[in-house]
């Protein structure tokens, strides 16, 4: 379990708290989005789960441990796996298969067992046709997806992602965004996953939405949608057929508001 307690974080002493006061549990086996207008602090959050950014105060505990005792780093950082919006800011080694075996090589891991975790990313994130390719040659989605597997390699136990489709194109947004579907069901993965495209919202069993670096709202994503106006005074997207409930729900139809997908829209109208 994570658990952030009253963590402000500033990014200098003269600037107002990026983080102020913020308290968050996120248990394990969950998939939790994170949203919010930009500045809200969902960026810094994310970075403050692994350690990368230190609590100016408040804590951030990690199945116990806390991220501002430097001896807890090394093993949270194993536990708490961090993906970057653009997957170049981590990717270091000269082939697909180096790449994902680097994390394991700096922490001392017996050869045998890098080759047998480094096999298995390969082969969760479908990439065993590429291990011997340069990551610079790849596409945008296969990068990311080289970047989680790197994750997965690491054997970690939650993985923070901080808008890892937003540079991507639709179709190389649904690799990763299958990927990470597969890895949550199969696995049990604990994904944490920071975004502002609001139809990856569905994905999760909860979301948070920050405003000026509190939790505003922490809630299922059909009771989020059920609401498009305060989605938008946040000043965020909404989901068309979210927006539609919502504009059929205010008209009389109570029963339409919430619905999250064409078909369930559907099921609810034949049923008035």
């Amino acid at each position: 379990m994570i658990e952030v307690k009253d963590l402000h974080y500033s990014y200098s002493k003269q600037e107002a708290p990026v983080l102020n006061g913020l308290d968050l549990r996120i248990e394990p086996g969950q998939w939790l989005a994170v949203v919010g207008r930009n500045g809200s602090g969902k960026s810094t959050l994310a970075r403050c789960l692994n350690g990368l950014f230190l609590p100016e105060s408040g804590s951030v505990l990690v199945d116990g441990m806390d991220t501002a005792e430097e001896s807890m780093l090394y093993p949270i950082r194993e536990r708490v796996a961090f993906v970057f919006q653009n997957p170049d800011n981590q990717l270091v080694a000269t082939s697909v298969e180096d790449d994902i075996a680097f994390g394991l090589e700096n922490l001392g891991i017996p050869r045998e067992e890098i080759t047998d975790r480094v096999e298995q990313a390969l082969s969760v994130m479908r990439l065993a046709d590429k291990r011997d390719k340069p990551p610079h040659l790849l596409s945008g989605g296969e990068k990311q997806r080289v970047a989680i597997a790197g994750a997965i390699a690491m054997a970690s136990t939650y993985l923070v992602l901080d808008e890892p489709t937003a540079m991507l194109d639709p179709l190389m947004r649904l690799e990763v965004i299958d990927s990470l579907t597969r890895l949550h069901r199969e696995q049990g993965l604990t994904i944490i996953y920071v975004t502002n495209i609001m139809e990856e919202v569905l994905l999760a069993d909860r979301v948070v939405l920050l405003d000026q670096g509190r939790v505003a709202k922490d809630c299922t994503p059909a009771e989020l949608f059920s609401d498009p106006a305060y989605l938008i005074e946040q000043g965020l997207d909404v989901p068309q057929i979210s927006y539609l409930a919502g504009r059929l729900a205010d008209a009389g139809y109570e029963s339409l508001r919430g619905a999250l997908a064409v078909d369930e829209l559907a099921d609810r109208l034949c049923r008035i």
